[in-house]
């Protein structure tokens, strides 16, 4: 809780004026679950980078090395000891885990939605992840003894039976 009343603190101090509720009423638009589905899709294409940073970490080595007339290394030797190098670094790197800050974006936005079922940048960008991921599998249990069973049946069918 302290870190959303910095948030909208921040808000109220640099967007609010003299009508700070104001502001805060359209925040509440779909405002904060847009930002935790944007957050959980420029995760993933973090992670994606992430996974390919051995690849252009080699590749630039070679490059380097051929550019500045040095030895030429195979570069599957190149590639092998980039990978050795990266293991660590990406583990320190991921501690908490890229997946887990991702996933707990998109729940967030689906429990912080006023309409999930109405909200296709949830629908898209929440829902169906966690869907894939069988999420919502384990979760429906919940979602129909938090949510009216009428959203949950209205969800499920926007969500093509997922």
């Amino acid at each position: 809780m302290p870190g959303k009343l910095l948030v909208i603190g921040e808000l109220d101090e640099g967007f609010g004026g003299g009508k700070p509720r104001e502001v805060r009423r359209r925040l509440t638009d779909h405002f904060w679950c847009d930002l935790l589905v944007a957050m959980a899709e420029v995760i993933e294409s973090f992670s994606t980078a992430m996974n390919r940073i051995p690849e252009y970490v080699t590749t630039v080595i070679v490059q380097t090395r051929k550019a500045e007339r040095r030895n030429p290394l195979l570069e599957a030797l190149v590639g092998l000891a980039v990978q050795t190098a990266w293991a660590p670094i990406e583990s320190m790197i991921c501690t908490t885990g890229i997946e887990e800050v991702q996933r707990t974006c998109w729940i967030l936005a689906v429990l912080i939605c006023p309409a999930p079922e109405d909200h296709k940048a949830v629908q898209d960008g929440a829902l169906l992840p966690l869907a894939k991921e069988g999420m919502l599998e384990v979760s429906r249990e919940r979602l129909e003894q938090v949510f009216p069973a009428d959203w949950v049946h209205r969800l499920r069918e926007g969500l093509g039976g997922a």
